[in-house]
């Protein structure tokens, strides 16, 4: 008897080889590759590359919004200038380089600043505050920031200290109060001239005829008066001392601010001399029609 041999049954064949010299097709080329998992990775490095264009690229991610918090004698837009990010990508803000130049101002002592995605920068400063006198007669009263006079300081330290000098001639007593308006407006004083114009002060006085006063450390007398228009008159002063005048009285309270040689007896202007006896500044040189002197403020 012959025997017969059986051959093994594969119940995995393989897959049939392909023939050299034989390219499969399109499709069979489709399926290995989308089977082999490399078209979702493709996809997903078009998506994150498209995200990443947007995001450096898109408007969205522009700094559209600047805020300030803590500025009381600074305007909330000198500090956004001194930031200089309005329009800038997010992606370029350095906080430290604007913490740099907010610092190098002489009314902050400490900045702070935060991105906010997707187009804010968050700003926070702290403010110079000096101590502040008023001076009374012979006496240097404590006063808060409400104007209320709480006592006297009979060990004053006058360095980094505003010293008001009341020249009213009334006579003030701890639990009196002053206008907290003419605390806010010696305190921009004493911080705004020397920064903003120059403008070293020797002595800071006022009383309710003339107002605010300073004479200033080369011995001229100014008058401020009131607390409006500061921004102009700082503008003048400035003014004056880039151009080197010389004088010894200014009066920057009217809308035409003049200045003369010499000054007016008790430091008291009743009414506007004539123009032969003073000089009429103007930021061109010119008076308008109106008399009313036009100062560029910078």
């Amino acid at each position: 008897m012959s025997s017969v041999r059986r051959r093994p049954v594969n119940d995995n064949p393989s897959p049939p080889r392909r023939r050299r010299g034989v390219r499969p097709g399109n499709r069979i080329l489709l399926i290995e590759f989308v089977q082999s998992g490399r078209i979702i990775s493709l996809g997903l490095v078009l998506v994150v590359l498209y995200y990443a264009i947007q995001m450096l690229w898109s408007g969205m991610y522009v700094v559209q919004t600047v805020n300030v918090a803590g500025a009381v004698t600074m305007s909330r837009q000198r500090v956004s200038e001194l930031a200089a990010v309005n329009g800038m990508p997010i992606w370029s803000v350095d906080p430290d380089a604007i913490r740099a130049r907010l610092l190098a101002n002489p009314y902050v002592t400490s900045a702070a600043v935060q991105v906010q995605l997707p187009d804010a920068v968050l700003i926070t400063i702290t403010e110079q505050k000096s101590e502040i006198r008023w001076k009374s007669g012979q006496w240097y009263l404590i006063v808060n920031g409400e104007g209320e006079l709480l006592g006297i300081d009979s060990a004053v330290v006058l360095t980094d200290t505003i010293v008001i000098n009341d020249d009213s001639g009334k006579k003030l007593k701890a639990g009196d109060t002053v206008d907290s308006k003419v605390i806010a407006l010696a305190r921009d004083m004493a911080l705004r001239l020397p920064a903003d114009a120059g403008v070293v002060i020797a002595r800071l006085g006022w009383d309710p005829r003339r107002g605010m006063h300073v004479r200033t450390s080369t011995g001229e007398l100014v008058l401020f008066g009131r607390g409006d228009r500061l921004d102009e008159k700082i503008a003048i002063l400035k003014q004056l001392r880039a151009q080197k005048a010389e004088f010894a009285f200014a009066d920057l309270r009217p809308l035409t601010p003049y200045y003369r040689a010499d000054i007016p007896l008790s430091e008291v202007i009743t009414e506007t001399p004539v123009l032969s006896e003073t000089q009429i500044l103007s930021a061109t040189g010119e008076i308008t029609t109106t008399g009313v002197l036009t100062t560029t403020i910078p």
